[in-house]
């Protein structure tokens, strides 16, 4: 039964955080609120719109810190639930650095993910000329993640470096966070 409510716990959690992540992605790439295909990702997370109310949309719009508050606060409930299923406890201190840090090293997983993704419908749409729109908003939502990155790499025509770079660099953040975990962690308790 342990095992049962962990998986159904795990599911509901990270489903949850991966449309809260989304939401955050479709508002950080600048992506219009109408547009047909984000609307249900939007109508989804009402939730971060009462959030939304506490916390402020800042960057131009573009940052919305109330989705990741959301992202926070649905972390710290799936690392308190596993660690209630598994019959283990958490200290406040050790609670908040142990959500933070994997928050941090969930957003780079996915963000990488995402990259891997719009690589791989950049190869489709090579090959069949085609291209979809939920294949052109995946690539929009990969784009802030790989700009920075853009400026970095030079150009070498039609072959474009840049996804692999932040890619590399993404893996290379998320080892120095995991160093950064395994070291802070067992300090505080």
């Amino acid at each position: 039964m342990t095992s049962l409510s962990y998986a159904l716990f795990n599911m509901v959690v990270n489903f949850a955080m991966l449309l809260i992540f989304i939401r955050f992605m479709l508002q950080f790439a600048g992506l219009e609120r109408n547009h047909p295909y984000v609307q249900p990702a939007y109508k989804a997370t009402q939730i971060v719109d009462v959030f939304g109310r506490i916390f402020p949309t800042v960057g131009g719009g573009r940052v919305n810190l109330a989705a990741v508050m959301l992202l926070f606060l649905l972390k710290l409930i799936d690392i308190s639930g596993n660690a209630a299923i598994a019959g283990h406890g958490y200290t406040p201190i050790r609670l908040f650095f142990e959500g933070s840090l994997s928050l941090i090293l969930s957003f780079l997983s996915v963000a990488r993910y995402l990259i891997i993704g719009s690589i791989i419908i950049s190869w489709i749409v090579v090959f069949t000329q085609k291209m979809h729109p939920i294949f052109e908003l995946i690539v929009q939502m990969a784009e802030p993640i790989l700009a920075p990155f853009r400026r970095i790499t030079p150009n070498l025509g039609m072959l474009d470096l840049s996804p692999m770079v932040a890619i590399f660099g993404l893996l290379l953040i998320e080892i120095f966070v995991e160093i950064i975990a395994r070291n802070l962690l067992p300090m505080i308790g």
